[in-house]
């Protein structure tokens, strides 16, 4: 059983360098599909220029796509993506569609989403499966020349541990959300704790390995515990260390 609405939940804070890139992503993503589609920006603590990069992308949206830029002064990153989500659940509430043939995506506001998205989740998306998890690829990464020590340590930490879930790209079919009770209040990890809880509950998690989101490479966090904060401490901890000691490490 296919969606018959989806929504995609972005939190940014003074993103208004990288908004852009990731809403025209998200856009050319959704473009096509047959479906209602909410896409809500959450300004979350912004005091750039973020919301008149985003509002001005949204100007320009047709068809079945609509935008909402939710401006949020309090509570972690977690409360922006739940704050988000129930907003993308307003907008498509005039759709009629039932919650479990709606969908929820996950993003980032310095990421990119591949074209093709929504449909590599489109083919996971049916009642056996209740969410679904990307991976991530770091920016900065692509070849030996412009990979540093961080990064390098970055994917050997990656390949070396466990299954690896990000709110970057993460989908949920909003029936399993809404009995949950959404996202954790959980800063990091909230991804983690919200697929935890699904799980508890006996919903399905479905891996898609092969829908990769492209995320920046900064070590300039903007949420506290996420990936730029681990690289900054990879990228002191690694200084110096040559890349070939790294790929070794066991």
């Amino acid at each position: 059983m296919k969606p018959e609405a989806l929504a995609v939940i972005i939190p940014a804070m003074n993103e208004a360098d990288l908004v852009g890139d990731c809403l025209d992503a998200v856009i050319t993503a959704v473009s096509g599909n047959r479906v209602p589609v909410a896409i809500v920006l959450v300004a979350h603590h912004c005091s750039d220029d973020t919301e008149t990069v985003v509002r001005k992308r949204f100007s320009k949206l047709s068809g079945l796509v609509e935008g909402m830029v939710v401006r949020l002064d309090r509570g972690s990153v977690a409360t922006a993506r739940s704050t988000g989500t129930m907003a993308g659940l307003y907008l498509l509430a005039a759709y009629g569609v039932p919650f479990d043939r709606t969908w929820l995506l996950s993003t980032d506001a310095d990421s990119r989403v591949p074209a093709d998205w929504i449909d590599r989740y489109r083919r996971r998306m049916d009642r056996r499966t209740a969410a679904l998890t990307g991976l991530v690829h770091v920016s900065g990464c692509e070849n030996e020349n412009t990979q540093d020590d961080a990064h390098e340590a970055y994917h050997h930490l990656m390949r070396t541990t466990g299954p690896h879930a990000y709110a970057a790209n993460l989908a949920v079919r909003a029936d399993a959300y809404l009995d949950v009770g959404g996202w954790p209040d959980q800063v990091p990890g909230e991804e983690h704790a919200l697929l935890e809880a699904l799980r508890h509950n006996h919903w399905p998690v479905v891996p898609v390995p092969d829908n990769v989101v492209t995320t920046s490479g900064r070590d300039t966090p903007r949420a506290p515990g996420g990936l730029g904060e681990l690289l900054g401490r990879l990228r002191a901890t690694h200084a110096g260390v040559p890349r070939q000691a790294l790929r070794s490490r066991p």
